[in-house]
């Protein structure tokens, strides 16, 4: 029946085979059978067989020689199909299958030759108690295959004190073999020389047992991928990795692989909390094992059960216990071939997972192994945590390094002690030093306008702002205007370590400022010009036309008396044009002393009420009962509220309100005139304040932009807007003075 059980074990192993047939694989079965039932019950195949002292004899049937052939072929064709799957096979898988091929080879061959082949040839079985042996070699093979290569998944657990005593057996037998040489003289007596050599001979195998014994204990282990790790070597080889590596791939890769040669594992994999999921962040593993499982994530099951327990969790133990997570933890942990899970932590927060597979050797997990894994486990916390800390560091020099270098601004970092840390592309610029100079030389080497708040930043912790200093050009035949502040920097603890300096060149702002005010007073002349001419123009009309008809109608007295009271007239209105526009150009040419905003404001009233009254309109006033000092002068504010409430008076219809209101606030104080007309339009509103602009069919424009040039003058500021509701609004906003007692101009 070998044949036929050899051709069916090589249609399944390791994969299933189509070819051959099922058919042709009971077929075998069936010959085998018969002829075991006709070897048993029939001379067909052997009989008479006896054993002898020269060994087993017997006598050969008609059909032996049909039962060779089959045997014979069924085998070469179940070892063919065997070969052609080696042959098609990679990895572990490949490994497995050479030493069981061999195996087979080896011992079927040796034992069909001695049984089989030369009894069909010579008649006689004289080495056919031989043939079994060879199935020793075919054993040996296997047994390799699966201690070293997991063949069929089998692992073999050869324990250590079984390893330990083939050992002392290999070691003694030296001395076994020294007694079995004098063992006849032993009975007998022995002379001195004897003795003395027995005596020696004694000696020089009591000093080599322990050697070779070790010797063949390690060689073992090592065979059986039984590791001694030294702890304390591991530990402190650890100790100087951890605290010196701050690449996290470096360290990962040093904790996988410290590991993987501690414990022997057949494999290792770590894992790191990233955004809240563990991610597989290094796997490791021997060639020749496949069935160690490192998923892209962390099952939600084994992490939730690390968080919980906080300390080792191995994969027997777990089996141990019967209720119905801890059956879902371990069918999790079987699956993915999982011995032993390592928390990670870091402020008693998992932060990592460490997963060892089982040991290669079949070896558990002892007391000594967890304690070791668990100091490297804890050490790696605080390495994990560094890294991860020194790599956002990284990332944000990086972005803050690119950032910096974009800007305009210079940027100067000094820590406490003076020496620069930061020197952008601009500071160079601007400055003229190299940043690398700056930087080996400290804040001495920076001009005085920048090292000096720099210094005294650090020192005092207090921010400084220069509005506009002179920074010197690098051979100081030159400067530039720039614009300074300082800013210190702190740790948490309020603790200064440094101050940093971000300065910018006002150079192109005042060259455009100088172009805005330039094409601000060309804008302005332009206006000026074009309303003067206007305003000119249509008098000169009246006087040129009756200039050109004077001398045709020089004897018409009417027509005298017309032209000299027109032109007059046209005469008196450029002349009104022309005192207006020197107010304008001289608002505030009078003496400034303290006053009481409220004196002008009411004499400007009085003295505008008739005009009030003729348009029915009502009038109110909240002016407050303590005085509100300004800078300035008496004629000039009371023209200035005069054309405001002119404004106010033409814009409101008959039967209107007019609103005076005057409020105080820290520091100024505020005259609001209000009135219930129109209001302005919003997109005028910005132009109101320009002279000759006005939306009056007879007005010239120059009131408001006389009022805002009297309360530029003092200091004040004239603004224009719409009331909610209805009507406009102008309010101006002077600064208070400290004066007990007011003084009118």
């Amino acid at each position: 029946m070998i044949p036929s059980a050899f051709f069916y074990f090589t249609s399944v192993y390791p994969t299933i085979e189509r070819a051959p047939s099922r058919l042709f694989l009971r077929l075998t079965l069936l010959l085998g059978g018969c002829f075991a039932v006709l070897s048993i019950a029939s001379n067909l195949i052997i009989y008479d067989v006896a054993v002898e002292t020269v060994g087993v004899s017997r006598r050969v049937g008609a059909l032996y020689p049909a039962f060779a052939v089959y045997f014979v072929a069924t085998w070469c064709i179940a070892l063919y199909i065997l070969i052609d799957k080696w042959r098609r096979s990679r990895g572990i898988a490949r490994a497995q299958l050479q030493y069981v091929v061999a195996g087979i080879i080896v011992g079927l061959a040796g034992g069909i030759s001695t049984n089989l082949i030369l009894p069909l040839i010579t008649g006689e079985s004289t080495y056919s108690r031989v043939g079994p042996y060879f199935t020793l070699a075919y054993v040996a093979l296997v047994g390799h295959a699966i201690i070293r290569h997991r063949l069929m998944d089998l692992r073999l657990f050869v324990h250590r004190g079984l390893t330990l005593a083939f050992a002392i057996i290999v070691s003694a037998l030296p001395a076994g073999l020294l007694v079995a040489a004098f063992w006849p003289r032993l009975l007998t007596h022995l002379d001195t020389r004897e003795l003395a050599l027995v005596l020696g001979a004694i000696a020089i195998v009591t000093v080599l047992i322990p050697i070779t014994r070790d010797v063949a204990n390690r060689l073992l282990d090592r065979y059986v991928y039984r590791t001694h790790a030294n702890y304390r070597r591991t530990v402190r080889e650890a100790s100087q990795m951890l605290t010196r590596v701050l690449q996290l791939k470096k360290l990962l890769a040093f904790i996988s692989t410290t590991v993987v040669r501690s414990t022997a594992a057949e494999g290792v994999a770590v894992y790191l909390r990233e955004d809240g999921v563990f991610r597989c962040a290094i796997a490791e593993k021997p060639k020749d094992v496949e069935h160690f499982a490192a998923p892209a994530r962390a099952p939600g099951e084994v992490i939730a059960a690390l968080e919980t327990a906080q300390e080792p969790i191995v994969t027997d133990e777990v089996a141990r216990e019967r209720d119905a997570a801890a059956v879902a933890l371990c069918e999790q942990l079987t699956q993915a071939n999982w011995a032993l899970l390592l928390p990670v932590l870091s402020e008693d927060t998992l932060i990592a997972m460490i997963a060892v597979g089982p040991k290669l050797s079949g070896d558990a997990f002892y007391q000594e192994d967890l304690d070791l894994l668990m100091t490297l486990a804890n050490q790696a916390g605080i390495a994990i945590k560094n890294a991860q800390l020194y790599a956002a560091v990284v990332v944000a020099n990086e972005y803050l390094e690119n950032i910096v270098a974009t800007l305009e601004s210079g940027v100067v970092a000094v820590n406490a002690g003076g020496q620069i840390a930061m020197f952008n592309r601009a500071a160079e610029h601007l400055t003229g030093l190299a940043a690398e100079h700056a930087k080996s030389a400290g804040v001495t080497v920076l001009p005085a306008c920048l090292g000096n708040p720099l210094r005294a930043t650090v020192e005092d912790g207090q921010p400084r702002t220069q509005p506009e200093v002179d920074l010197p050009t690098a051979d100081g035949r030159a400067s530039r205007p720039i614009i300074c502040t300082t800013s210190p920097v702190r740790d948490p603890g309020g603790a200064v370590l440094g101050a940093v300096v971000v300065f910018s060149d006002l150079t192109p702002l005042k060259e455009l400022e100088v172009e805005r005010r330039r094409a601000e007073r060309l804008a302005y002349f332009q206006a000026l010009a074009s309303g003067i001419a206007h305003e000119i123009k249509n008098p000169l009309v009246a006087i040129k036309t009756f200039v050109q008809l004077l001398p045709r109608r020089r004897d018409d007295a009417r027509f005298l008396e017309e032209f000299g009271r027109i032109s007059t007239r046209e005469i008196e209105r450029m002349q009104r044009l022309v005192d207006r526009l020197q107010t304008l150009s001289r608002p505030a040419g009078g003496p400034r002393s303290p006053i009481d905003v409220r004196l002008p404001l009411t004499d400007a009233l009085e003295f505008l009420q008739p005009a009030l009254d003729e348009k029915s309109l009502a009038t109110t006033k909240t002016l407050g009962t303590e005085p509100c000092l300004v800078l300035g002068n008496q004629a000039e504010l009371e023209q200035l509220f005069l054309n405001l409430l002119l404004n106010a008076r033409e814009a409101t219809p008959d039967g209107g309100t007019v609103s005076i209101e005057l409020t105080r606030s820290e520091g100024q104080v505020t005259v609001a005139v209000c009135d219930t007309g129109p209001g302005i339009p919003p997109e005028l509103l910005e132009r109101v304040l320009e002279p000759f602009f006005t939306t009056k069919p007879r007005g010239s424009g120059l009131g408001l932009a006389i009022s805002a040039g009297i309360a530029q003058a003092h200091g004040a500021r004239l603004r224009a807007g719409n009331r909610e509701g209805s009507g406009a609004i102008f309010t101006v906003e002077f600064p208070l003075v400290s004066v007990v007692t007011p003084v009118v101009a």
